[in-house]
C-alpha cells in the first residue's frame, strides 16, 4: 500500500511541475495555490479551537498543501474523517 501512495504522490508532483512548465502562468498560478494551501492549512488549524478539527502540521503535510493547494487541505480532511487519525 505504502508504495502505491509513493508512486500516486511522485505522479502528482510530475504532473504539477509539467503543467507548470507548460503553462504560460504556470509559476504565478503554482505560487497562488501553494499560499491557498497554506493559509486553508492555518485557517482550519485556528478554527480547529473552535471545533475541534486540526491538521497535523510536519514536512509531509506542508509539502502536500503546497503541491496540492487547497485540494490537498480538502483531501487531508476527508482522509481524516475517513480513517479517524
Amino acid at each position: 500500500m505504502s508504495v502505491f501512495l509513493i508512486t500516486a504522490a511522485i505522479v502528482a508532483v510530475i504532473c504539477v511541475l509539467w503543467w507548470t512548465v507548460k503553462n504560460e502562468k504556470g509559476a504565478t498560478s503554482f505560487a497562488v495555490s501553494a499560499v491557498q494551501g497554506i493559509a486553508a492549512m492555518c485557517a482550519v488549524n485556528l478554527t480547529g479551537l473552535v471545533t475541534g478539527v486540526t491538521l497535523a502540521v510536519n514536512w509531509y503535510t506542508i509539502a502536500t498543501f503546497i503541491v496540492l493547494g487547497l485540494p490537498g487541505v480538502i483531501g487531508a480532511l476527508v482522509l481524516k474523517f475517513i480513517m479517524a487519525i
